[in-house]
């Protein structure tokens, strides 16, 4: 047999060594070791504390999300309170729904992964140069926007603009979308498509009655992204979207 011949013969018995060396195993150890063999996106360091979350976390807060939805509609159902005031909840109570949002989060880290919760979710403070930058991109983003959209007709009182505007809605949102989400998508996708995904996904859970709102909310989602993972600290992107939203509600009130 010549060299030719020879080197024909082996090749069959090349390409066949993959399929011989997962032969003989069960299906699910199959799919195992060809997943294995397929490249994963490594994380950039400033998502690596986050590294631990797992979709099954967002799945978890989804079904607490949406049991307690059920419970609202049940509450309706029953008439233990009304349609209008579901629509028109008071402070109290929309407090209260804020806090029980980030304690389920928070509880279903700690239960999942142990300790070192929020440094999981990426709360650190962030460097002087990112702080400066969530400050004034929050602001030109707010101005921006303000003038992209029509003014708001609802009314927002002072403390509902201080407590919930500005302080329990940017840190319940960013620590779901930016703190566990966004790492999560990353390690998947690669952070670019990661922001630009998190950022559809937060417009879309928005509620927005036109296109130009819902391209509002997947810009300023995407610079929230950014910031997290250049600043990797969740406070940055929280510190932007608090300072975005203030400055929406005051541009559209003067």
């Amino acid at each position: 047999m010549n060299a030719k011949t020879k080197q024909a013969a082996d090749s069959p018995s090349r390409a066949a060594t993959p399929a011989a060396e997962i032969e003989g195993v069960s299906g699910s150890e199959r799919a195992k070791v060809v997943l294995e063999k397929r490249p994963r996106q490594t994380l950039p360091s400033t998502l690596e504390g986050s590294a631990a979350l797992s979709y099954a976390d967002i799945g978890f807060f989804f079904v607490f999300v949406f049991f307690l939805a059920m419970m609202f509609r049940i509450g309706v159902h029953l008439h233990g309170f009304s349609q209008t005031r579901l629509d028109n909840l008071t402070l109290p109570f929309q407090i209260t729904i804020s806090l029980s949002l980030i304690g389920s989060l928070y509880a279903i880290i700690r239960l999942r992964h142990g300790r070192g919760v929020w440094k999981r979710l990426g709360w650190s403070w962030p460097a002087r140069f990112h702080l400066v930058a969530a400050l004034v991109a929050g602001i030109g983003l707010g101005i921006g926007v303000a003038h992209a959209t029509t003014p708001t007709i609802h009314v927002i009182h002072l403390w509902n603009l201080i407590l919930l505007d500005g302080l329990l809605g940017p840190v319940i949102e960013e620590s779901f979308f930016r703190g566990c989400l966004l790492p999560v998508v990353a390690r998947t996708t690669g952070p670019t498509i990661g922001i630009a995904a998190t950022a559809v996904l937060f417009a879309t859970l928005h509620p927005i009655s036109t296109f130009v709102q819902w391209l509002c909310f997947v810009s300023t989602g995407t610079a929230f992204g950014w910031i997290r993972v250049k600043s990797g600290s969740t406070a940055a992107s929280t510190l932007m979207h608090a300072m975005y939203n203030v400055t929406l509600f005051l541009c559209q009130s003067l």
